[in-house]
């Protein structure tokens, strides 16, 4: 299981040209994962993303890695995309290691359920899954973890 956090000012989903979804300020969240991956280990995940300290303190934002993303009131949009577990042995890319997309799909809504468990439903977004998309991000930096 790998997972890029990403911190934006926003970020958005088009599909055949049209905004699916977007958020404000918040985290992008891109989840790959690996045949031997687990639901519970999606939850456990979860669990864990949303007590980050990944933004300053509420009252002095010249303090870094002081507050959440709950206690900012930001948004978070999931991804699956299992092409960060792809290797380079030759020019292209291998994603032999990668699930299968229906399992992956499944154990992305147990992530997603379980961050909205955590946090509040209607602050978690899941990009659609299997259909072309575009994800567009401003970054909020220092932005990729």
């Amino acid at each position: 299981m790998k997972l890029l956090i990403q911190k934006v000012a926003r970020a958005s989903i088009e599909v055949d040209g049209l905004v699916e979804t977007r958020i404000g300020a918040g985290l992008v969240l891109t989840l790959a994962l690996m045949e031997g991956d687990s639901a519970e280990d999606a939850a456990k995940l979860a669990a864990k993303v949303v007590k980050l300290e990944l933004f300053p303190e509420l009252t002095d934002q010249d303090v870094p890695w002081k507050s959440t993303v709950i206690d900012n009131g930001y948004e978070l949009l999931v991804v699956l995309q299992q092409s960060l577990c792809a290797t380079f042995p030759k020019q292209k890319p291998d994603e032999r290691a990668t699930m299968d997309a229906s399992e992956a799909q499944d154990i992305c809504e147990t992530f997603t359920k379980h961050l909205r468990k955590g946090y509040q439903e209607e602050m978690v977004i899941a990009a659609p899954f299997g259909t072309k998309m575009q994800l567009e991000t401003i970054s909020d930096c220092p932005c990729f973890f």
